[in-house]
């Protein structure tokens, strides 16, 4: 079978001198749907026979033995000549956009599912999702640790608080601005290095509106809201996947309604919802459930 071999260059690059990547594709080309990051462990993003399998990035850890594995250079810099490769295949273009907590880094052209990101020097600096690239610390990150760090609040680019898990922490309000990480004024990339990937137990401290707090990491959990302090689940949708029988036996609710109302206010998506539950005041919901709406008041 004949090989192909495709290289793409932005057409506005064609009156600059253009590094030759010919090396990093010798380097990488034997890459095809797993990624080599330890000794005995690869990374893809093919949802299969994942060892551990995050549902915030889409990254799929496989216990796999390999002669050769990729060190990642956790430093690269905007603007800096990159290439997406693998087997057959390599685009060329610049480090365009860096990542924002979990959404994707961005090349100036293609990232491939399942590539090896490298920068001109031929250092590993994340690998390709299909839509974008995860660095590379967050990679390692993940393959050791298994999980993200979490301090009971979520943020937006800006540093403002878009909600937060009132049994957590006390004292703040929405849209209110984190000003410093750990000594350091807050950006979203400082956010992520001090909190998502740090370890559980460490102690964060964070200054909102001049006030100084002291946090503990724990684990951050997929579709998570403060209704689980009352044994309450709820899934992107909106609907209940698990709830107390006490509850199912009082209201004749049962997993699978559906919730329309936080407090009188309607509710139509999660981000909604973890908003509306950003409150330190008594939470009634509505939930719905065959043409059938309950309110369940959390005390």
């Amino acid at each position: 079978m004949k090989k192909l071999f495709f290289l793409i260059i932005p057409f506005f690059l064609f009156a600059f001198a253009y590094p030759d990547f010919r090396p990093c594709y010798k380097k990488y080309s034997y890459i095809k749907t797993l990624i080599p990051v330890a000794k005995d462990k690869s990374v893809t993003f093919n949802k299969k026979d994942c060892f551990r399998y995050d549902p915030f990035t889409g990254i799929c850890v496989i216990k796999h033995k390999n002669k050769r594995y990729i060190s990642f250079f956790t430093s690269p810099k905007l603007g800096w000549w990159a290439a997406s490769i693998k087997h057959n295949e390599i685009y060329v273009g610049n480090f365009a956009k860096d990542e924002v907590y979990f959404i994707p880094a961005k090349l100036s052209v293609e990232s491939e599912k399942n590539s090896v990101i490298t920068d001109m020097f031929c250092r590993a600096i994340g690998v390709g999702t299909g839509n974008g690239f995860i660095k590379g610390d967050m990679v390692k990150h993940f393959v050791k640790y298994g999980y993200w760090g979490d301090i009971g609040i979520e943020v937006d680019e800006d540093m403002n608080i878009v909600s937060f898990d009132p049994f957590y922490i006390k004292g703040i309000k929405l849209n209110e601005k984190i000003t410093y990480i750990n000594g350091k004024r807050a950006t979203p990339a400082l956010f992520s290095k001090y909190i998502l990937q740090n370890t559980i137990g460490k102690t964060v401290k964070i200054v909102i509106n001049s006030k100084k707090y002291s946090l503990k990491i724990r684990k951050k959990t997929y579709e998570y809201t403060p209704l689980e302090h009352f044994r309450i689940k709820v899934n992107k949708n909106l609907e209940i996947t698990s709830l107390p029988k006490k509850l199912q036996q009082i209201y004749f609710i049962r997993p699978g309604a559906k919730i329309i109302k936080v407090n009188g206010m309607e509710i139509k998506t999660f981000e909604e919802l973890k908003k509306a539950l950003s409150t330190y005041k008594n939470v009634t919901i509505s939930l719905l459930q065959q043409g059938i709406t309950a309110t369940i008041p959390l005390r």
